[in-house]
């Protein structure tokens, strides 16, 4: 740096003949005692990771495994929708159209017992309830469905019928209806039941 202020100066000098020459001492040097030697590192410390005890692993699993994709509980009353029987028919009811359901629970057979229950919550989808009743011993459901679908092509609807299976509890009676909207006494519905 001292040279190049230096350079700057002379250049100046050499362009204006006025000015005066001006002598720029270097800085002392100073020299290093190598007598001396450097101060010591800091001593080690522990870090926080190293002064809290490991965290025990976690208790095992008394299943033996996880499961990640939980499969439903198995229908308490199974085998009573295939043993079952089901019929509907569309028909005019005060300008709407409704569908009438009959489903009759076996009476023998191994699904022979099961009975609705006349108390028991019915509920449906796609569609109102008119009106539900059960006769012969709750062994047949009477069911007037009013569609709640509007458009044209496929549509479906439903209705959950609450079951006692005797010893084995209380199960639900699927049925599910399809058929095509907009719906009229000539249409035919495919009705599939199921156990829940």
């Amino acid at each position: 740096m001292n040279k190049l202020i230096a350079a700057t100066a002379a250049a100046s000098a050499c362009s204006r003949p006025d000015t005066q020459t001006v002598t720029i001492a270097p800085l002392p040097t100073v020299t290093s005692d190598t007598t001396t030697a450097p101060p010591p590192p800091p001593p080690p410390t522990a870090s926080a990771t190293l002064t809290q005890p490991p965290q025990p692993p976690p208790p095992p699993d008394p299943s033996g495994y996880l499961v990640v994709d939980m499969l439903p509980a198995p229908a308490r009353c199974l085998g009573v929708a295939g043993a079952s029987k089901v019929t509907a028919k569309f028909h005019r009811d005060g300008g709407h159209m409704v569908l009438d359901l009959v489903v009759v629970l076996p009476t023998s057979g191994a699904a022979s017992g099961t009975k609705f229950i006349g108390t028991g919550a019915t509920s449906a989808w796609s569609s109102t309830i008119v009106s539900s009743s059960y006769r012969s011993s709750n062994t047949i459901a009477n069911v007037r469905l009013q569609p709640t679908t509007s458009g044209a092509g496929s549509a479906s609807m439903g209705v959950q019928l609450e079951v006692s299976c005797g010893s084995r509890g209380n199960g639900t009676l699927g049925v599910n209806v399809t058929y095509t909207n907009p719906a009229s006494e000539s249409t035919v519905p495919t009705v599939t039941l199921h156990d829940y």
